[in-house]
């Protein structure tokens, strides 16, 4: 009996799919530039000439592989008037999804440093927009220390995310509890703005155990005495 288009569609469906997944783990862990058609086909197992009667090249695969990643992985996060709360929610949902789409987040961050891509993962991601956002974001929680803040803080986020997509069991510290640390220096910060005076040492403290480091000092408390 033959197929229903139905059944067609769903065939063709799957088949692209399989594409997609093969290609994104290839560029993923070879890189974009050393990954061919022919390479892609051999891993999907399917013809090299089935490849092309979904996607033109393998420009446009990677195209459809980001547009795909971006659209499971974006979230609100720089919204008008957020919160330092909604923000760092906005962060674990981000490490969150580190997790599940590991493959992405490794061709993305690849990709990122790459100039000849650059370009177009700036113009998929509203990049622009986004990092005024952020800038914006900053300067509302730390007037003239946001440029500060700001270095530090991302500075910490794409370190932990180094770490996790390519340092799997090279960490001195397990993964739960370097993400645990980074995301409670975060809140630190935020914590600090909100309650203490500006000195500049919030920049020392541990995020994990509240210490300053090099120092024997104790956490500075938000209301409460220090020990």
């Amino acid at each position: 009996m033959p197929r229903t288009k139905e059944q067609n569609e769903a065939i063709r469906a799957e088949k692209r799919l399989i594409i997609l997944d093969a290609a994104l783990e290839l560029f993923a862990e070879d890189g974009y530039a050393h990954t061919s058609i022919e390479k892609i086909a051999r891993h999907a197992k399917v013809a090299k000439g089935l490849i092309y009667t979904y996607f033109k090249s393998k420009e446009d695969l990677l195209h459809q592989i980001l547009l795909s990643g971006f659209g499971k992985v974006s979230y609100d996060m720089f919204r008008r008037n957020m919160t330092p709360e909604e923000y760092v929610q906005s962060i674990e949902q981000v490490f969150d999804s580190m997790t599940e789409y590991k493959d992405f987040f490794k061709l993305y961050t690849a990709l990122s440093v790459q100039p000849s891509v650059s370009k177009k993962l700036a113009a998929l991601t509203d990049s622009k927009s986004r990092d005024g956002a952020i800038v914006k974001f900053y300067k509302r929680q730390f007037g003239k220390d946001a440029k500060k803040q700001m270095l530090l803080i991302t500075t910490l986020i794409k370190g932990y995310s180094v770490v996790y997509l390519y340092g799997e069991g090279q960490s001195a510290i397990p993964l739960p509890t370097l993400r645990k640390t980074v995301v409670n220096y975060i809140k630190d910060q935020f914590n600090y703005n909100k309650n203490e005076k500006h000195t500049g040492n919030h920049l020392l403290r541990n995020g994990n155990n509240g210490k300053r480091l090099g120092s024997g000092s104790k956490r500075y408390g938000n209301s409460k005495k220090s020990r």
